[in-house]
């Protein structure tokens, strides 16, 4: 009698192969599932961070850019708004001339604005007087350069432009030639000065780097300062050009006469106002 095998083998068993077959490729998938998990989280790691990197870049970049604007606007400031004339009182005052005041000498302000035709009457009679006060140590003579007129006249920036100019002459040490020049040449009222117009009486000032001179009008060096001068004319209690304030030591304040200002006596007039204030 003769036996055959059944194709296939035992059932139970190819059952067991076909199982163990299937948790293989279970596996597999398993571990082919947790590798791309993995790279996943990798390239998302990785995405991460190139976004953190390239963010701490941004910050930085935008950190530098506002120090740096910072640091300019620093620069133009000190270059503006901080800059006043090198013989200015104050930030916002006068220009000192020269002159070592002796003691319980008084102080002797004087507002004035290269357009006004008034102030040019003033300076042809007392201009040299109170440059002559200041520099025999009789008073301490303060100038302030104004620019209403500007706006009164319609001639902007014409008394700005001549007040810079006095400023920038300042600097050399040439702040009374400059004045001087300028009201013996004073345009028609209403006319005004220009850049080149005051370089040309510029040229005239002995002594006078008009090179350095333009360069700091071009750049209005003291546009600031000039117009923290003309701020000042109103809580000063300015009210017109030219004005002589004479005050002594102790305090007194006293307006000389603007009729004392405009004729042949007004060297003699100045004179009298400071001796008068002077402590004896």
């Amino acid at each position: 009698m003769s036996s055959k095998k059944r194709p296939g083998g035992h059932p139970a068993r190819a059952g067991d192969a076909e199982d163990a077959r299937s948790a293989r490729q279970a596996k597999a998938a398993a571990l082919r599932e947790r590798e791309k998990a993995r790279e996943r989280s990798r390239r998302v790691l990785l995405i991460t961070v190139a976004v953190v990197v390239v963010l701490a870049i941004v910050a930085t970049v935008v950190v530098l850019v506002q120090r740096q604007r910072e640091d300019t606007a620093r620069t133009q400031a000190a270059a503006t708004s901080g800059v006043a004339a090198p013989h200015a009182v104050s930030a916002d005052g006068g220009i000192l001339l020269p002159g070592t005041p002796a003691a319980g000498a008084p102080t002797m302000d004087v507002w004035l604005d290269y357009q006004c035709p008034v102030c040019k009457r003033f300076e042809g009679f007392g201009g040299q007087a109170y440059v002559d006060l200041a520099a025999q140590g009789k008073a301490k003579v303060v100038v302030h350069t104004l620019t209403f007129l500007d706006g009164n006249l319609g001639t902007a920036p014409s008394s700005q432009l001549a007040a810079e100019g006095a400023a920038a002459a300042d600097a050399q040490g040439k702040f009374v030639q400059y004045t001087q020049v300028l009201y013996a040449h004073q345009p028609e009222e209403g006319t005004g000065y220009t850049a080149d117009s005051l370089q040309a009486l510029a040229e005239q000032v002995d002594g006078l780097d008009v090179t350095a001179w333009r360069k700091a009008l071009d750049d209005h060096v003291y546009a600031a300062y000039v117009k923290r001068v003309q701020a000042q004319m109103e809580p000063q209690g300015v009210g017109g050009t030219p004005t002589v304030r004479v005050t002594s030591p102790s305090g007194t304040v006293t307006d000389v006469p603007a009729d004392q200002l405009l004729t042949a006596a007004a060297p003699q007039d100045l004179a009298a106002a400071v001796q008068k204030a002077t402590a004896a």
